[in-house]
């Protein structure tokens, strides 16, 4: 079940996210009133055996089971890093591509099948996290920002929550704090901008009373 639009990030206390991949995958368990990590961890895929995503599921499910232990699966929703919109040079292939949606669609099939609301099925792209980073760092848009970057910078803004961690971890960090900052809200503006635009070529008075009930309803899903 995707949530955005429907519910309000304070019905959950934890957002799962993936930075996912078909051999290392990083996981941020999001604490969503406190605004901060509180676990990370990388599920590692082999990949020798007869059928390597199987093995992605396995373990994905395992994560699931263990975390429901826990806290409860009832309290958390997921969210995923978004998959690249084309193939880029350098190390990108048709084959890397191609696993990077074989895990997402794994990912998209265990949250179905145990009923684990999500954001939505695409992610934050890349491009979201990075924005936001060039925002806090008050850097121009021309401004390179590499993982290893990020890294530091949570290193230093969550430095008793996080030990030392991979990089993909700290990617997931970050993809959690860039959807429950400034992903989620955006969002809503830009479908109350559409609902707006919607409405003026409206002439029914009940069509647009219908309208602006729903610009409402958004607000109210609002974080800030």
């Amino acid at each position: 079940m995707e949530i955005k639009f429907r519910k309000k990030i304070g019905s959950y206390k934890y957002l799962i996210m993936f930075d996912l991949a078909s051999k290392i995958t990083g996981v941020c368990v999001w604490n969503i009133e406190k605004g901060e990590p509180m676990c990370t961890s990388v599920i590692n895929v082999k990949g020798d055996g007869e059928l390597p995503f199987a093995e992605l599921k396995a373990k994905i499910n395992n994560f699931f089971d263990e975390f429901d232990k826990e806290f409860g699966l009832k309290n958390c929703f997921v969210s995923k890093e978004m998959m690249p919109t084309q193939i880029h040079g350098g190390s990108s292939t048709v084959q890397t591509f191609v696993a990077l949606a074989k895990s997402h669609a794994i990912l998209d099939v265990c949250c179905y099948e145990r009923g684990i609301p999500c954001y939505d099925y695409k992610g934050v792209a890349p491009a979201t996290t990075h924005a936001y980073y060039r925002h806090l760092k008050e850097l121009t848009p021309k401004d390179k920002v590499t993982k290893e970057m990020v890294r530091d910078y949570l290193y230093e803004i969550f430095s008793k929550q996080m030990k030392t961690t991979t990089l993909d971890e700290t990617d997931a960090v970050f993809l959690a704090k860039t959807l429950c900052e400034v992903k989620w809200d955006n969002d809503i503006d830009e479908k109350i901008r559409k609902e707006k635009r919607h409405r003026k070529t409206l002439k029914a008075a009940h069509a647009i009373a219908a309208v602006d009930a729903e610009i409402e309803r958004l607000k109210n899903l609002k974080i800030n």
